[in-house]
């Protein structure tokens, strides 16, 4: 009996049995990091970290460290002579110092946190394809979310957040929100314990709010589709919904006392964990309580109509409160501020549109196919009990989308849903090719459909990226970095006689800042936060300015004792894009001195890609 049940189990199935089909996810997404290492990786080989961000995190872990003081989020040597602070929060600190502690005894805390920072973010990408690989589960079965998980291994938007050197909470992110979706998922259906499920999910989503106030849009997803279930299914779904509106504002409650202690608990902050968010949820989880206290005296709408116009009133009460507690609630945290530091801070990468359909192709090309047939899905589902899972993983996957199209980080969203959608399709494509065609022949063109369907639009995006993208490479940079103008050269450079003597205040583009910091012992005016607005302002009105008198002024103020410049970096033109030739910047560039600054010799190993300034005493 049992050889002639796997003579009929399809292939796909029979591979994914028990925990080799689990390795064998997980060793593909390996295999594609470990190939993305050997052959394209431009970043750990020469020690360097994918971006700003990455240094920060490891300022704020080597910190912690050095003060022990848990609830300090500044960074004392930026925004120089005043001092910054960061946003972020304390979770993905924890996992840099843990996954650092078994190699600081070898290699010392330093160069630990720097290996913990380039390896973290493929470690979380692991956890996440597993966890995605369970979440899945009772959506697709045990093979089709396999695939789920191996996937993600290939979706431009998840492992550029993913690769190796990239120190950041977006992967962090992600693990977080599989997990709540997995829990969401089988709260939806007709679990066993749709209750305790609910619950999870809530302390899910509670626990990437931690992370970072970007989880309230998941949060907001969950919550409405579980809400509707309600309207239309009545009273079955008033416990789950009191469940995971419960275990989100429990979990709030938990993390933010974590994070901030009692004495700070009842702080009001927009751009991380506060008493802001608690108060939504603990607001939302009154409302269930209320709608579960009149279901029990049975005082409840007995027809959807009704439930919709609770559920509307509801939703007015709790947004009305928390509008009136806290005024600015809808004003973006990291644009409110002097439009030229909004210009600024749109010119990051991951904070930009998808431009083209090229650059959406490569990002989020998967939903070529995923989203139709997810849509399609849905509508077979609809009329079924397993409808309310199927139209979570529609809203979470067109959300992602959407978003996408705004802010390319976004992305990573999308691709981690949409590849629920493709790994079903795939599924379904392997037993119809299998119907259809006999071997040799199924082999053939099951691998043809299979590879065109995962892997065909992101393909075709990346060729017309390729094809229309600017040469990488520029005098000054070196052998197999793209990057003409490295700083860690330099920062070598500044830790010596005689820059080694004091910390000197250094004004530079943003984006060297946070480096400047982590590589040296000196200050920096400007890095890229917008908690640092201050310092970016008042490097654009230095470098972006006109007038030496009130430029002067501006740099005494700041105490500047170095001007870095970039011969080849393009993040430099915000400083005189846009404005007249006689912005310092440009003067700078061409050799036009004012009669304060002198320059100073670099080695000819740096003078091909940088320009440094040093601005002399008085008289």
């Amino acid at each position: 009996m049992a050889d002639a049940a796997n003579s009929t189990t399809p292939p796909i199935e029979r591979a994914s049995a028990g925990a080799w089909g689990l390795a064998a996810a997980l060793l593909f997404v390996a295999m594609v990091h470990v190939v993305w290492l050997s052959l394209a990786d431009t970043i750990v080989r020469h020690g360097e970290l994918f971006d700003s961000d990455g240094y920060a995190w490891l300022l704020r872990a080597e910190r912690l460290l050095a003060t022990g003081d848990w609830f300090d989020a500044s960074l004392p040597d930026a925004n120089a002579p005043f001092g910054g602070s960061l946003h972020w929060t304390r979770l993905f600190d924890m996992l840099l110092i843990a996954l650092a502690l078994p190699m600081a005894p070898l290699l010392g805390w330093s160069a630990a946190l720097y290996w913990s920072g380039a390896v973290i973010s493929p470690l979380l990408h692991l956890a996440t394809a597993a966890a995605l690989a369970w979440a899945a589960r009772p959506l697709l079965g045990r093979a089709g979310a396999l695939i789920a998980g191996a996937l993600t291994a290939i979706q431009a938007g998840i492992f550029a957040n993913a690769i190796v050197g990239r120190p950041d909470h977006h992967m962090l992110f992600a693990l977080l929100t599989v997990a709540a979706f997995g829990f969401a998922v089988r709260a939806l259906a007709d679990s066993e314990r749709p209750n305790r499920h609910a619950l999870a999910a809530g302390a899910a989503l509670a626990v990437a709010g931690w992370v970072g106030p970007e989880a309230q849009i998941a949060a907001a997803i969950f919550l409405t589709v579980a809400g509707l279930m309600w309207i239309v299914d009545g009273e079955p779904a008033v416990d789950r919904n009191r469940c995971l509106a419960s275990g989100y504002a429990a979990g709030l409650a938990a993390v933010l006392l974590i994070e901030h202690g009692p004495l700070h608990y009842v702080a009001v902050e927009y751009d991380r964990i506060s008493i802001v968010h608690l108060t939504q949820a603990a607001l939302v989880a009154a409302f269930w309580e209320a709608v579960a206290a009149l279901g029990r005296r049975r005082r409840l709408p007995t027809a959807a109509g009704g439930r919709l116009l609770l559920a509307a009133a509801g939703a007015a009460a709790v947004f009305t409160s928390v509008r009136l507690l806290f005024p600015r609630l809808l004003v973006n945290p990291a644009r409110d501020f002097d439009p030229l530091v909004v210009a600024v801070v749109d010119m990051i990468t991951e904070l930009k549109p998808i431009g083209d359909v090229a650059h959406f192709l490569f990002f989020v090309g998967v939903a070529v196919f995923a989203l139709p047939w997810v849509l399609w899905r849905l509508t077979r589902e609809w009329r079924t009990g397993g409808r309310w899972p199927w139209l979570l993983l529609v809203v979470l996957s067109a959300a992602g989308l959407a978003m996408a199209m705004y802010h390319v980080r976004w992305a990573l969203y999308a691709d981690l849903f949409l590849v629920v959608g493709v790994a079903d399709l795939v599924m379904h494509l392997d037993s119809a090719l299998d119907r259809r065609f006999r071997p040799p022949v199924r082999a053939v063109v099951k691998t043809a459909a299979i590879l065109a369907l995962v892997i065909g639009p992101a393909a075709v995006g990346a060729a017309g990226v390729i094809a229309v993208a600017p040469p990488t490479a520029a005098a000054g940079a070196v052998a197999g970095d793209p990057r003409p103008c490295r700083l860690s050269p330099l920062a070598r450079f500044l830790t010596t006689p005689p820059w080694d003597a004091r910390p000197y205040t250094i004004l530079a583009s943003a984006n060297f800042g946070t480096e400047l910091l982590y590589r040296t012992r000196h200050r920096v005016v400007a890095t890229v936060h917008h908690r640092n607005f201050a310092g970016i302002l008042a490097s654009l009105q230095i470098l972006g300015g006109t007038d030496d008198g009130e430029i002067r002024a501006r740099v005494r103020e700041r105490g500047i004792d170095l001007i870095l410049l970039c011969r080849f970096d393009s993040h430099d033109d915000y400083f005189w894009k846009g404005r007249g030739g006689d912005v310092l910047y440009r003067r700078l560039a061409e050799g036009q001195l004012p009669d304060w600054l002198g320059e100073v010799a670099l080695p000819a190993s740096l003078g091909d890609r940088f320009r440094l300034f040093r601005v002399l005493p008085p008289g």
